[in-house]
Order: C-alpha cells, then structure tokens, then sequence
C-alpha cells in the first residue's frame, strides 16, 4: 500500500511542476510560483513517506527538510537548507504579490535541486 501511495505523491507533485511550467509559459508567475512551491512540498513529503511512512502536517519546507535529514542524508540535507534558506522561506501561499519572470526562473531551478538532492532526477 505504502509503495503506491509514494507512487502517487510523486506523481502529483510532478504534475504540479508541469502545471507549474505551463503557467511560466503562459506568464502567470504568480500561479507558477505557487504550483513550484506545492511540487518542492510534495516532493519532500514523498521522500519522507518513502522512508518513514508520515510526514509532518505542516506546510514549512524548513521543517519538512529538518525532519528529513534525521533519517536522510543528514548533513547534506540540513548543508542544503542552510545554503538555501532564502529560496525555503519564499512562499507563495499566502501572498497576492506579483512574481517576476527571473525569480520563477529561480524558483523553478531550485525545483530541480531539490529533486536532484531526494534522488527523484
């Protein structure tokens, strides 16, 4: 059951990053930006039921990343937090702010870090 609930995580959180590239096509940053932020979530929530079977209820990539590191690459993991705490604390969630094509450029790589650092690349 456990294996396809991952499945099914990463599948969404994929789809997500789809969605959120198809947005950035489209010029709608500030959906991109939220769609990249709800891939990078679920993404670490997925490595984390992988490993654990939970995850914690929250929406903090800095709490989901800490959890993480206690049973995944640690110090790699809490490097990668430190090294990218500004990009970890960015939301999108609950501001109407305008997002600039640059800053989705950068959120969207940053996307891809954190795929490549779960070893979903």
């Amino acid at each position: 059951m456990r294996e396809e609930e991952v499945r099914r995580f990463k599948e969404r959180a994929d789809a997500f990053l789809d969605t959120a590239v198809y947005n950035f096509e489209k010029g709608r940053y500030d959906l991109a930006a939220f769609n990249i932020e709800q891939a990078v979530q679920l993404y670490v929530r997925t490595k984390l039921l992988e490993l654990l079977g939970e995850f914690p209820r929250t929406h903090s990539l800095v709490t989901l990343l800490r959890e993480l590191s206690r049973v995944f690459k640690e110090e790699e993991v809490e490097r990668f937090v430190k090294e990218n705490i500004g990009m970890l604390t960015k939301s999108s969630r609950y501001y109407t702010r305008e997002f600039y094509e640059e800053e989705v450029k950068e959120l969207m790589e940053f996307a891809h870090k954190v795929r490549r650092l779960l070893e979903y690349d």
